[in-house]
């Protein structure tokens, strides 16, 4: 499975929806080191913990066995950040430093 981007538009979205991705004997690329990927893709993982789950691996995951997954994106500048407060359960905003 290759997810190619699109070079003539950079603001565009896909989108891919799975209960969990087996990858076993094959190679899932999203871009490469070479050709970063330049396009916005969002994959969304649904399930609860009563959903079918593969074996070894859970429910809600990607899962590789024997496979590649290659994922390159284009570089950030900024990978973490810091928060300005402890965040606890239930609350709906942070605050970042």
């Amino acid at each position: 499975m290759i997810f190619a981007p699109d070079n003539l538009n950079p603001n565009h979205l896909r989108t891919f929806d799975a209960y969990y991705i087996m990858i076993q004997h094959g190679h899932m690329e999203v871009g490469t080191e070479k050709f970063p990927y330049t396009s916005k893709l969002i994959i969304t993982m649904h399930g609860d913990r009563f959903s079918p789950y593969l074996p070894a691996f859970g429910n809600k995951v990607i899962a590789v066995r024997f496979g590649i997954l290659d994922m390159h994106g284009i570089k950030r500048e900024v990978t973490w950040t810091r928060l300005a407060f402890t965040a606890h359960i239930g609350d709906t905003e942070i605050t970042l430093l």
